[in-house]
């Protein structure tokens, strides 16, 4: 290892320890739930990505490729991601054109579990799930015996028989709204996404909030006179251990005087993992790379594998998760993540200033920030996302200070921080929008949040081998 590159190392290092020592509770808290960053679309192999972000330095360094199976110790991960899953393919749902699930479940990983639960006209019904190191993607139905649409306000998770919350994201794929009829089956699935160094529980508790469908309660994640049906799952984890590897890289990634570091990627059938940390010592606020993708070579063939979400640091940097497709079941001959340069911007700016009574946005980094609409207590602001442009993610802190100086949290119960997404398959423009759920009450005005991520880009080509 050159001199240079490893007194550069050991400042990462340094810096990476510093920040993890900082990180409390809250910051966690806050990165899960306002700092996960999204951008799923219906087709997950598009070839534009412009929601997540990671980089990497090369450093001369030796990967090491160890695979966590009970007491079996180091094992060549190639030989065990070649061997057939256990299971029967999951039926019924349409995985159109994603990579991971396709791949999964043509080798027999989707966990069977058809387990169902009951309560006044509902049914829900758990088909399958796939399982990885921090992540798990759900398959369930669910039948509507009223005469009316329902709603499904949303699905959550905890450990068998324990209240305390854990720090994870979920999302869904396939609408909230469920037709009424005996003879019809609402088909759907949920992703969820552990917090770093968090692991899907291997007894665990699926919770489906449904309520009578109405336009009062469409956008809110509860009703009153919603029904919550939960249903026990048992996680096959000693089938699962058998197909992660962990490849530590310990690599850097610098433009100027910005740097990044790259701890380590873990490879499953559910997804790739990549765990990075943004050093506090940066001059600009760093979210992470600009346009990256993981690229698996199988047989000869290149395959992109997007990143579809991430969890982010803290305005001060820190550690970050990123979520990458995964076919390590297709036995690639190798593994390449590639990113075109840093999401980085000027900290200075990073601050988005709101009047709700006269309906304007007052400030944001570079003006491209709109107001909404401001109806019961949601707050919503708009950008276009264009593909000629640096666009990336806007995060929001869940802390914001109003008009005399005082400090508030945005509303969980209601559904905290959320964004969504219009284009048309014609258009290179796509309508962002953010959601704010605040808690009722007056506030003076202006309203102050802080972004902890916001489109800006400094170019460089980056290539750095994960397998």
């Amino acid at each position: 290892m050159f001199e240079k590159e490893e007194r550069m190392l050991k400042e990462m290092n340094r810096d990476a320890e510093i920040s993890a020592a900082v990180v409390s509770d809250e910051a966690l808290d806050a990165a899960v739930r306002s700092g996960m960053r999204r951008g799923r679309r219906t087709h997950r192999s598009r070839a534009r990505m412009a929601t997540v972000s990671a980089v990497a330095i090369t450093v001369a360094a030796a990967l090491l490729f160890v695979v966590w199976s009970g007491n079996e110790g180091l094992v060549n991960p190639k030989e065990r991601m070649a061997a057939q899953g256990p299971y029967p393919p999951l039926t019924g749902f349409d995985f159109r054109e994603d990579i991971t699930l396709n791949s999964a479940n043509k080798h027999g990983m989707i966990q069977l579990v058809d387990q169902s639960a009951t309560k006044g006209d509902y049914t829900v019904t758990v088909n399958g799930i796939l399982v990885g190191s921090q992540q798990m993607e759900v398959f369930y139905t669910i039948q509507n015996r009223a005469e009316n649409p329902a709603d499904l306000k949303g699905v959550e998770m905890k450990r068998r028989g324990s209240s305390e919350p854990l720090p994870y994201s979920i999302g869904s794929s396939g609408g909230n709204e469920i037709k009424p009829g005996a003879d019809k089956l609402f088909h759907s699935r949920s992703y969820i996404h552990m917090a770093e160094n968090h692991a899907i529980p291997e007894e665990l508790t699926l919770s489906f909030k449904i309520a009578p469908y109405s336009t009062n309660t469409a956008y809110e994640s509860s009703a009153e006179n919603q029904q919550v049906l939960d249903i026990n799952v048992s996680v096959d984890m000693e089938t699962v251990r058998k197909y992660i590897s962990t490849i530590p890289l310990n690599k850097m990634l610098q433009i100027e005087s910005q740097r990044f570091y790259l701890k380590e990627a873990v490879l499953s059938p559910a997804g790739i993992v990549v765990k990075a940390n943004i050093p506090s010592s940066n001059t600009m606020k760093v979210s992470g790379l600009w346009d990256v993708y993981l690229e698996a070579v199988v047989n000869g063939e290149k395959i992109r594998l997007n990143s579809d979400s991430a969890f982010l640091p803290g305005a001060g940097g820190g550690d970050m998760t990123y979520f990458f497709d995964s076919n390590i079941l297709e036995k690639p001959e190798s593994i390449t993540l590639k990113a075109s340069g840093f999401q980085a911007v000027d900290p200075s700016k990073m601050k988005l200033v709101v009047d709700t009574d006269k309906k304007e946005v007052i400030r944001s980094p570079d003006g491209d920030l709109r107001f909404g609409e401001y109806t019961g207590h949601t707050l919503t602001v708009e950008y276009e996302e264009q593909a000629d442009r640096h666009m990336g993610s806007v995060s929001i802190e869940p802390e914001f200070v109003d008009g005399e100086g005082k400090k508030h949290r945005i509303n969980e119960d209601a559904g905290g921080l959320s964004a969504s997404s219009q284009s048309s398959s014609d258009s290179e423009v796509s309508l962002i929008t953010q959601y704010i759920h605040l808690k009722p009450g007056v506030y003076p005005q202006p309203l102050t949040f802080t972004l902890s991520s916001y489109p800006g880009v400094m170019e460089q080509a980056f290539e750095v081998p994960i397998q």
